[in-house]
């Protein structure tokens, strides 16, 4: 089974081998976030393990580069924008375009995900779900006196909607506790 995850990865194999950096502009170096250490005196960064970790102290730079990672992969994201798209990715564009990505094997599979956007996302089923329960509501009202067969054809699309919405998170993410949530996600 050629997706099948061994040791961590798909197929066995890390597609992202390394990440380098590009030389940085000289009118740049003082400007975030080229002027935080981690990412001023960035050494290549080769990925040989199916897991690596960054540490760092709160401020070093840890979210700022897997942000300009994402941006620069282009990742998927839960819950705001697509990257390119994404304001709140804005100050790490520069970087992201000097980030050099030595691929295996480019792919273009996975996901950025901040636990900022994931609950951005459970709010936006959750509106999502108060917006089609509101429609058969609506139905409900405006088809008083009305055949049920009419009526349900008139509700069809929001219970469609909203049993596909429930049959792929079962109950609302909210009443998870945020480690299951972001399981249940997955």
């Amino acid at each position: 089974m050629a997706n099948r995850l061994t040791n961590g990865t798909i197929g066995g194999m890390i597609h992202l081998r390394a990440i380098r950096l590009n030389p940085i502009p000289a009118k740049q170096a003082e400007q975030f976030p080229f002027n935080i250490p981690a990412i001023n005196q960035f050494r290549p960064l080769e990925l040989t393990a199916p897991v690596t970790f960054l540490v760092g102290e709160n401020g070093s730079g840890k979210s700022t580069f897997l942000e300009a990672l994402a941006t620069a992969v282009g990742a998927y994201t839960v819950g705001s924008e697509d990257v390119e798209r994404d304001s709140s990715l804005d100050h790490v564009q520069g970087l992201a375009n000097l980030l050099r990505l030595v691929w295996r094997i480019k792919i273009h599979q996975g996901f950025f995900l901040r636990a900022e956007d994931f609950f951005g996302y459970v709010k936006r089923l959750n509106r999502m779900e108060a917006e089609l329960l509101a429609e058969i509501q609506r139905v409900d009202r405006e088809y008083t006196g009305r055949s049920d067969t009419a009526k349900g054809l008139a509700k069809m699309p929001h219970v469609n909607e909203l049993q596909a919405l429930r049959a792929q998170y079962g109950r609302n993410l909210h009443t998870y506790s945020h480690g299951e949530s972001f399981l249940e996600l997955f």
